[in-house]
């Protein structure tokens, strides 16, 4: 990331979501800037980077809200309920628990939201889509100065669709492949959303948009797992499973307890998507890299 302008005087960010991958990294840059003050808003885990302060929260708990939200400037809200095998908890968490930061945050006179939401953020792409879209309204209709991200599918850390995707790829010789292959993606590498949203936080003047945070291209299924192959210069057979038969699968394992993946995913996955990155580009001059290299940083290549 290269230094964006320095504020005039210290603001303080409060980071909610901030034990994630993505908050922990978003921290350890922020922290480069004394201008800055970060507070971390940790529910479960705690946030092991140096350079914030750690405040418990939780988006149900009002009280904790207050605290955590008290002197704040903006927040960037990252918290959110990815994986569950019940619909009824995405809304509970992603939405009314956004609604009472928001709710918190006009209380606490906070100027501006940055809401980390999701390119799957649609009424077709399952409870977690349409708890994120929803979530959105709520954020647009705050009252607050906002903005929207939009990531696509981030890799780079962590255990999510696509890093799960290049660990099978890599270990093992025949990857399922859930429908047809066709479905479309655009992977983006953490540090490259990492860097979007902190440029976000330090340019004022950027808001009342929502803005895609996808990678340099456009990618079918079926082509994602062959690059990934190539990469690691090893040849794959793809086992191409109905999504029908892949989503009943999942749904007798959540309800067995099981929840390696749960029903949500598969029409998250499937659903179409647009990766437009024009006005990323244009207003935060996001430039992202593409797979490979993006993978060379994950194994340390050059």
């Amino acid at each position: 990331m290269t230094s964006p302008p320095l504020l005039k005087t210290t603001s303080t960010i409060l980071i909610t979501g901030a034990s994630s991958e993505m908050g922990s990294a978003l921290i350890r840059q922020l922290s480069n800037f004394s201008s800055l003050k970060i507070r971390a808003m940790v529910h479960r885990s705690l946030v092991n980077v140096p350079g914030c302060e750690i405040r418990p929260g939780n988006l149900k708990n009002l009280d904790l809200l207050a605290r955590a939200v008290f002197g704040v400037d903006t927040v960037v809200h990252m918290a959110a309920l990815t994986k569950s095998s019940r619909d009824s908890d995405y809304f509970d968490t992603n939405v009314n628990g956004t609604k009472n930061l928001i709710d918190t945050c006009v209380k606490q006179g906070v100027k501006k939201i940055i809401y980390i939401s999701s390119l799957a953020a649609s009424i077709s792409g399952g409870a977690y889509a349409s708890s994120k879209l929803e979530a959105e309204q709520c954020v647009k209709n705050s009252g607050l100065k906002w903005l929207i991200l939009r990531p696509s599918e981030v890799y780079g850390q962590g255990r999510d669709t696509i890093n799960q995707l290049i660990q099978w790829v890599q270990s093992y010789s025949c990857v399922p492949v859930i429908g047809a292959g066709k479905s479309r993606l655009s992977p983006v590498h953490i540090d490259d959303v990492v860097s979007a949203i902190a440029k976000s936080i330090f340019i004022k003047e950027i808001e009342r948009k929502t803005i895609i945070l996808a990678g340099p291209e456009e990618l079918i299924y079926d082509d994602l797992v062959d690059r990934i192959a190539a990469y690691f210069n090893v040849k794959r057979f793809k086992l191409h499973l109905p999504a029908g038969l892949v989503k009943l699968a999942a749904t007798v394992m959540s309800n067995l307890g099981v929840n390696i993946l749960v029903p949500d995913q598969i029409p998250r996955l499937l659903s179409k998507k647009t990766y437009d990155i024009d006005v990323a580009r244009e207003v935060l001059n996001y430039s992202p890299c593409c797979l490979e290299d993006g993978m060379k940083k994950i194994f340390h290549q050059k």
